[in-house]
């Protein structure tokens, strides 16, 4: 029985009407089962294509299918289809247009609507039809699987646009909104569980899908039990792979920390593997087929047997395939890392090499600027597991007993076949942590990729009861650590638009959705107004929700249409980069970015950033601080260059900040403990000449900390702005903050060591240990204020280092000697403070001792936030409170205080008037490694409530006329008080999931 396409519609715009209601949203479970529930009869018809309604309901995993149809193309065919003429064109182009929030599929289905199409008296299009049509599309692009290019007709691109046109003119203007997105393989937001359709449809299915990854197979297989129900051998060869199909692959967990990998493996034997940096592997070898012995998966399943026919023969060779001594009677399933292998270095070239040795369906790709394959370079195989021996399936068996059987299967040959290097770590044993850190240590030092952790169970679980994290596998890398993948900040030059993107963020008026990462290449010159700015393009990023609110509501980065830009210079050195930004910042934004590792991209001869994210946005920075290509250049050769020389002290430092990276035993989660954006923070205080005249900036943060001496400890936890003058400081750059850590002074920042002086350390850990300092914990003292009495700090209140393990969760001395230490510390500042005033540094006192409630004090040393300590979103804001709040004791006694905030201002003339008040303050910056000047942020809070008075209140701030050092206009944001509240909230974890952001929940605008 064929199944309506229009039902598939229901179901989907169902789910797309509740996931944008505000509150009361049904799960889109409940609605997934009612409607597999109401359709039951139809999905169970024996004359029915499960391939082609699961194909529809779940079009990104039909990878094997490639259209070659884009947004553009789609759009041309439809106006052919009904014949639209220029004006109603423009209509449909209007997804184009920035902040309009429509899609090419919004677009077609808004002309439909009005100029619907006529019945055709109940002949509906059925998904079995669409289905066709689409494989004989896919069939014709040589991008798809050799399995559906085999299906092509004779079929020309005129014949697959006209099929396209018969399918729309047949459609309601909701359906045809609809088929839009799946040709474009695009539903978002509508975002689809495939667990819980496969399991919905049939529950055998997602099992089936386990073992044969393939929708043709695993539906045709349960055609055939469907039709016979007990027989038994067909049910039994349910949980067997074929060679042929490509086996579906294990979950996969990122270990943020040790401890958190500990708790994930639960007590088990792991086998800690070495993570290669390659591209995945599924062999297949099937002796029965003399012609194609060797057929290869890729990781989206697709098979690119022929586009890695270089390593054909090193398979061959490793099996001894096609001799008497070959191992193999039937074939075998094995699982492996391609790489490329230099025979000149002895050693695994990096990953952009392999573009350049391995075709895309007969194609090199972004190989323009590569040079050509040598003959010293040759594609190599390292294999880690075995699925299948001979029809013998050993998805059942131990991880253990499968490498077993891989060692004694494939002939190792140094530089072509190996196995991968492993030991076993039995994570019951007492030392499992330290055994842990140092294969991780080991790793990072030789400049691995890291490590993967797999239990010894079966490959699957098909017990009806499965355990946590059973049979999962454990990616840990040094970038998952939170703070050791920050590169630093970089330039926001411009960005675009994109209609599909900007559809997933559910929020309104979006103007950009991609944004341009730039690296200034001319900046001597350009500040000597030599030369206009020149920016290098090297990334292209998209932001996350929270911080895209942040964008919209705080940052305006003075834009202008790309042609119409006169005031920087942008390069676009990739070849073949299509994507220009519709807009230009001429004042560029800052953003702070982190990544994995370095690559070179297609058509570059440059290090760029891989898989780049953004952790925060900076309001109080410039472009002027940002990361140069240059210093990009060099951050990347430092990250990847292997050391000639094996360091032990190198090692010993990276065990020694991995120990500092579970503060209180609690795994930190690097991507989502960050917060949203920064403000101004206190200036760390620049070198004492003690420290010029013998050392470095260049030195590690673990080997700062071991210079510490418990008689010249820092002031304490709390002052990240004094430093003793024996304490080697290490300056921060990014906000983009860790987790709590404890208090005691011998401990070290928990950041990747560094080694910048002898260039053993890469650049990125360098800047990562420079970026951060200590920070507070929750239970951490308070500041106290310079006017507090100086004491001496005992050498007895510094707590000895204890290993992980050691620490005895119940045990009260851990608190007692902080609580002494904080005692002991609040002492030492004013020592601190005329020891800095002795070397000639202003620690940004007041003149008089007193100053009024209208000016606030630029002390170096002030009060921490007592939640999140230097993490507070309001650290270092310069707030303006409006008269009638102003004597609030909730507000100023309560909220401010929390915050670490004890002065404050109620006229706004005081930004300018007061001498005592500066409206920057200094910052280290790596790049340059100087001290450089980063402004103050100012903030306005009001009763919104009282409309008259904020009103009122605005003219007192536009009568103050506050101005850039440029001469112009500052504006100044202006916010409901309640926000507050609301940070008090978020950062102390009272804030429930999906709270709207703050910034733009409680703004009220600018002034």
């Amino acid at each position: 029985m064929p199944f309506p396409f229009r039902y598939i519609c229901d179901l989907l715009q169902h789910l797309d009407d509740e996931s944008r209601k505000e509150t009361k949203q049904i799960p889109a479970k409940v609605i997934i089962e009612a409607w597999f529930r109401e359709h039951r009869a139809h999905l169970n018809a024996q004359d029915n294509d499960a391939c082609a309604i699961l194909s529809t309901l779940l079009p990104e995993r039909r990878t094997d299918r490639v259209y070659c149809i884009q947004t553009t193309r789609l759009e041309s065919i439809f106006g052919k289809a009904l014949l639209l003429g220029a004006s109603r064109v423009q209509e449909l182009r209007r997804y184009r247009t920035p902040a309009l929030g429509v899609d090419l599929a919004d677009c077609i289905e808004g002309i439909l609507s009005r100029t619907p199409n006529p019945d055709l008296g109940g002949n509906e299009l059925t998904v079995e039809e669409i289905n066709t049509t689409l494989s004989s599309i896919a069939a014709a692009c040589r991008f798809s699987s050799p399995s559906v290019r085999a299906l092509r007709g004779s079929q020309n691109v005129r014949d697959q646009d006209r099929s396209l046109t018969n399918i729309y003119r047949q459609l309601s203007p909701r359906d045809a909104k609809w088929f839009t997105r799946l040709v474009l393989k695009n539903y978002q937001p509508v975002v689809m569980d495939e667990r819980l359709i496969f399991r919905c449809y049939h529950f055998l299915l997602p099992q089936m899908i386990k073992v044969r990854d393939d929708l043709t197979t695993a539906t045709a297989f349960l055609r055939h039990i469907s039709q016979s129900p007990h027989d038994q051998t067909a049910i039994a060869s349910l949980l067997k792979p074929s060679i042929g199909t490509k086996v579906g692959r294990q979950n996969w967990f990122k270990g943020r920390s040790i401890k958190h990998c500990l708790d994930m493996g639960r007590l088990r034997d792991m086998s800690c593997e070495q993570k290669i940096d390659g591209e995945y592997c599924q062999i297949h070898i099937n002796l029965c087929k003399p012609g194609s012995l060797i057929q290869i998966f890729s990781k989206s399943g697709k098979d690119s047997t022929q586009d890695r026919a270089g390593l054909h023969g090193v398979i061959r060779d490793s099996l001894k395939l096609g001799t008497s001594a070959c191992p193999l009677k039937i074939g075998c399933i094995l699982e492996g890392e391609l790489v490329v292998y230099s025979t000149k270095e002895n050693k695994i070239l990096p990953f952009y090499k392999i573009r350049k040795h391995v075709s895309r369906s007969g194609s090199f790709i972004g190989t323009i600027h590569d040079s050509q394959s040598h003959d010293y370079e040759h594609l190599m195989i390292i294999y880690y597991d075995v699925l299948m021996i001979d029809n013998e399936s050993l998805l059942a068996v131990r991880q253990s007993e499968r490498f077993r059987r891989l060692s004694e299967l494939i002939t190792c040959r140094k530089g072509y076949a190996e196995p991968v290097q492993r030991e076993i770590i039995s994570f019951s044993r007492p030392s499992a942590a330290s055994k842990l850190r140092e294969a991780f240590a080991k790793c990072i030092v030789a400049r691995n990729e890291g490590l993967v952790l797999k239990p010894d169970e079966p490959y699957f679980d098909f017990s009806t009861a499965q355990k946590p994290f059973s049979c999962c596998n454990i990616k840990l890398k040094k970038e998952y650590v939170q703070g050791w993948g920050d590169v630093g900040d970089f330039a926001v030059v411009g960005a675009s638009y994109d209609a599909a993107k900007a559809r997933e963020y559910k929020k309104p008026n979006i103007k950009w959705t991609h944004f341009f990462i730039g690296c200034m290449d001319n900046k001597d010159k350009a500040r000597a107004r030599i030369e206009k700015p020149r920016f290098i393009i090297t990334n292209i990023v998209e932001l996350p929700v929270a911080l895209l609110s942040t964008l919209q509501t705080q940052c305006f980065p003075s834009p202008v249409p790309f042609e119409q830009n006169e005031s920087i210079i942008l390069d676009f050195r990739q070849r073949g980069m299509e994507k220009r930004p519709t807009e230009v910042f001429t004042d560029p934004l800052v953003f702070d970015m982190r990544c994995f590792s370095f690559d070179k991209a297609q058509n570059t001869t440059f290090w760029s950033m891989r898989f780049p994210s953004v952790s925060k946005i900076h309001h109080d920075r410039s472009y002027w601080d940002t990361i140069s290509f240059t210093e990009l250049q060099e951050i990347a050769l430092n990250a990847t260059e292997m050391p000639e020389v094996e360091d032990s002290q190198e090692m010993r430092q990276w065990i020694s900040a991995l120990e500092k990276a579970d503060p209180g035993g609690i795994a930190v989660d690097a991507m989502t403990q960050e917060s949203t954006s920064t403000e101004v923070r206190e200036s760390p205080a620049p070198p004492l000449k003690t420290r010029q005249e013998g050392e470095t900036w260049g030195k590690s943060a673990v080997e700062s900390a071991n210079v510490v001496q418990p008689q010249e400890q820092p002031s304490g936890p709390c002052f990240d702005t004094i430093e003793s003058a024996q304490v080697p400081i290490n300056p921060r750059t990014s906000s983009a903050v860790e987790g709590t850590q404890d208090c005691a002074l011998c401990e070290p920042p928990r950041k990747s060591p560094a080694n910048s002086g002898c260039r053993k350390r890469p650049a990125l850990d360098t800047i990562v240990a420079a970026k951060k300092q200590q920070k507070l914990s929750n239970t951490s003292c308070i500041r106290s204020h310079p006017t507090d009495k100086a004491t001496s700090v005992s050498s007895s209140s510094v707590r000895s280092r204890k290993a992980l393990g050691q620490i005895d969760a119940n045990s009260q001395s851990q608190s007692q000697s902080q609580s002494q230490m904080c005692e002991g510390l609040q002492a030492g500042i004013s020592m601190s403070e005329a020891a800095l005033s002795s070397s000639g540094i202003d620690c940004g006192h007041s003149s008089s001792p007193t100053e009024g409630q209208n000016t606030r004090k630029q002390n170096t040393v002030s009060r921490c936030c007592s939640l999140v300590g230097d993490k507070c979103t309001l650290s270092n804001c310069s707030i303006l409170l409006a008269p009638c709040i102003a004597q609030y004791a909730w507000i100023t006694e309560n909220l401010l205080r929390d915050h670490g905030i004890d002065d404050f201002l109620v006229d706004p003339k005081s930004w300018t008037q007061s001498s005592n008040y500066k409206d920057s303050t200094l910052k280290w910056d790596p790049s340059s490694r100087k001290m450089k000047k980063v402004r103050i942020r100012k903030i306005c809070l009001v009763e919104s409530r009282r409309q008259d008075a904020t009103l009122s209140f605005y003219g007192k701030i536009e009568a103050a006329a506050l101005k850039k050092k440029n001469g112009d206009r500052e504006w100044v944001g202006v916010y409901d008080w309640r926000i507050l509240e609301d940070i008090s909230d978020i950062e102390s974890g009272r804030a429930k999931p999906g709270d709207m952001d703050p910034w733009r929940k409680r703004y009220v605008g600018i002034t």
